[in-house]
């Protein structure tokens, strides 16, 4: 047996665009890198089921499933992206990132306020990072259903989503609990005692 094991896989160098972006078989198949490696040659490790994408000094940027077809199709890692932008709110419908959001995501972020957007972001990349992209996905989704537009509600409505709690249905109402009268309260009593206690001290 060879001392070095037989490496299957493609190398090849691509160059990026100016979001980041690089095409394989003839453009079919588009590829995202990250908003830190644009218009610049990026290496590719290609085999028959992945696409990993390093720099020059051969450091991992990302891996991709790889594209089969000939249709058009596109494997976006939104990771990288959501995080760079949370860093720059403020430049977020000007960055090009924004065109390539989902539109029900486009409509989120314009809905949000620009004092809670990088926040919101931030939430994103993590959840992102956590459960992946159609789970960000989908938690906006239900945001825009619930009109919730600050960072503490996306996150409470992703765990409602995500969280491994089972919902509970109510509990019935059984014959023979006995109906409690509402206590009556009067405070009055109380009011002149502090009153009797403010002028002593007084």
């Amino acid at each position: 047996m060879p001392d070095v094991a037989f490496d299957p896989a493609r190398y090849e160098t691509v160059l990026t665009d100016k979001w980041g972006r690089f095409t394989l078989e003839k453009g079919k198949h588009e590829y995202s890198v990250s908003p830190d490696h644009t218009c610049t040659n990026v290496w590719l490790k290609i085999t028959s089921r992945q696409v990993q994408v390093m720099d020059m000094q051969h450091r991992s940027i990302v891996t991709h499933r790889r594209l089969y077809g000939d249709r058009k199709q596109s494997s976006m890692e939104w990771l990288p992206y959501l995080t760079a932008i949370s860093r720059k709110p403020r430049s977020l419908f000007n960055s090009g990132i924004y065109d390539m959001m989902p539109e029900n995501m486009q409509q989120y972020m314009k809905s949000c306020g620009s004092t809670d957007r990088g926040a919101i972001l931030k939430v994103l990349a993590e959840l992102t990072g956590r459960t992946g992209f159609d789970s960000a996905l989908q938690t906006v989704n239900q945001a825009l259903l619930y009109q919730v537009r600050d960072p503490d509600s996306l996150k409470n409505l992703y765990r409602r989503l995500y969280a491994d709690v089972p919902e509970l249905p109510p509990m019935p109402f059984q014959n023979g609990v006995p109906t409690l009268k509402q206590m009556p309260v009067d405070l009055a009593s109380y009011d002149l005692l502090l009153q009797k206690g403010g002028a002593a001290n007084g």
